[in-house]
């Protein structure tokens, strides 16, 4: 009898590619959104950064500098990671959704809580934005970066847990290596692989790069946010930490093929790239 071949990681791939593209030129979305609700001068959009020139900031309360000086985005993103935990926890959702929602959800907190890790651990990035529109207030930034370090460390560590935790709603024998290895890397891996690659030749395109206001070596701390996902499919695939007591299993990773949503996967994060990458300026 002939089995049908499984086309499981075309599906990973497809649904990777449009959470990506959701999820980081999203954040930066908020970051615009954010500065034409304060009424900024919008001076460029790209896939890693935005920039604008904030109108008015000494006339702003400590909560709308925070959130208007780089804040908003990552405690959104953080936010909707919280729901989408929730949804993926307490729903019963098919399995390509499932999918898509696991690894949206792990985007989602990477670039929320990561931000938070990387800002309270090393002042930069969006929160280090915030900490420079913070300069006269130096023990609210130092009771910030306190804060967003136990933020971060907690959350993305928990994120490791979390991630092998969901990959066995798709496993049905746990003590099977390749069942378990073939389940991390379409879930997990393959999010680190396509998110640290795209991210750093959107760096390397970036015009905040090439005009000095962003290193590569500061682009590459940021890209290290996806280590989550490696974690996930480590625990879940070599290592087999903490499967659980009783079968979690519902579906199977969606083995025919969905070249649509592939073909969608790979226009957008082509836009990503070449359109976002270089920036978007405004007059």
């Amino acid at each position: 009898m002939n089995q049908k071949k499984d086309h499981s990681l075309v599906n990973c791939l497809a649904a990777t590619l449009i959470a990506l593209f959701i999820t980081v030129p999203g954040h930066e979305l908020l970051h615009l959104l954010t500065h034409m609700v304060y009424g900024s001068k919008l001076i460029c959009y790209s896939a890693g950064a935005v920039d604008a020139m904030v109108v008015n900031m000494n006339s702003l309360s400590t909560f709308h500098k925070i959130m208007v000086a780089g804040g908003s985005a990552s405690i959104i993103n953080a936010i909707l990671a919280i729901i989408l935990a929730v949804i993926l926890v307490k729903a019963k959702l098919g399995p390509m959704l499932r999918l898509f929602l696991t690894q949206l959800m792990g985007m989602q907190a990477v670039q929320g809580i990561g931000y938070f890790l990387i800002g309270g651990l090393f002042g930069v990035g969006d929160w280090g934005n915030v900490y420079q529109a913070l300069t006269g207030n130096p023990g609210l930034v130092s009771v910030l970066r306190i804060i967003l370090s136990i933020l971060g460390c907690v959350g993305i560590v928990g994120l490791f847990f979390f991630l092998n935790y969901l990959s066995y709603y798709f496993i049905e024998n746990k003590d099977n290596k390749s069942e378990r290895m073939h389940v991390a890397f379409g879930l997990h891996l393959i999010p680190f692989i396509v998110g640290f690659a795209v991210g750093m030749i959107c760096s390397f395109i970036s015009p905040f790069v090439k005009s000095g206001q962003l290193r590569i070596g500061s682009c590459l701390l940021f890209n290290c946010m996806w280590i989550p996902f490696f974690w996930g499919f480590m625990f879940t695939g070599p290592m087999k930490t903490l499967p659980p007591k009783t079968s979690r299993f519902l579906y199977k990773l969606p083995g025919k093929p969905n070249w649509i949503l592939l073909g969608m996967g790979v226009v957008l994060i082509l836009v990503d790239i070449f359109v976002f990458g270089p920036g978007i300026f405004f007059s």
